[in-house]
C-alpha cells in the first residue's frame, strides 16, 4: 500500500481520494476513514439538575475533585459533572487539552503567558487574567505540545 498527503492551500476541508484494484479494500478503508471522523465539536455536561451541551472550544479550564470535573467556560461560568479528569482528556484527545496538574487541565487556546513560580512549577495565566498553578511534571508535555512535537506526553 501506498500513502501520499499533499497540502493545497486552496482547499476549505479536507479532501481524500483512494485509488486502487480491489473494490473491496477500498470500500473497507473508506469506511474506517468514516468511523473515525465522527468526533464532535459539542459536549453534554449533565450536572445535577440538567444537561448543558457547549461547544468544547469554550472549555477553558478541568478541575478534578475525586470523581467530579469542574469545567471553567470562557464567559467564566462553572459546570459540575460526574466524570474523571483523565477520562475526559482521554475521550477529547483531538482538542487542545493538556493536564497542568494531577487534578487540573486547560485548553491550550485560552493560554497567554506562563511565568516561573517556585520549585519548578509554572504560573500560567489563561485570556482571562486567571492564573492557575502548572506542575514541574507537566512543564515538556505542555511544552511540546506547543511547539506541535507530541499529540499528547502528558498522559
Amino acid at each position: 500500500m501506498e500513502i501520499n498527503i499533499n497540502i493545497d492551500d486552496e482547499l476549505e476541508e479536507v479532501k481524500v481520494v483512494i485509488a486502487g484494484r480491489n473494490i473491496e479494500e477500498l470500500a473497507d478503508i473508506a469506511q474506517y476513514l468514516k468511523a473515525k471522523n465522527t468526533f464532535s465539536r459539542q459536549l453534554a455536561i449533565k450536572t445535577a439538575d440538567n444537561i448543558r451541551v457547549v461547544d468544547k472550544g469554550n472549555i477553558m479550564l478541568m478541575e478534578s475533585f475525586g470523581n467530579d470535573l469542574t469545567f471553567t467556560l470562557k464567559n467564566n461560568q462553572k459546570l459540575t459533572t460526574r466524570k474523571t479528569l483523565k477520562k475526559f482528556l482521554a475521550e477529547n484527545q483531538k482538542f487542545n487539552f493538556v493536564q497542568i496538574s494531577k487534578s487540573a487541565a486547560m485548553n491550550l487556546s485560552y493560554l497567554s503567558k506562563m511565568e516561573a513560580a517556585f520549585s519548578g512549577n509554572y504560573y500560567a495565566f489563561l485570556t482571562n487574567d486567571t492564573r492557575v498553578t502548572v506542575s514541574r511534571r507537566f512543564i515538556k508535555g505542555i511544552l511540546n505540545r506547543l511547539e506541535g512535537r507530541a499529540e499528547d506526553e502528558t498522559f
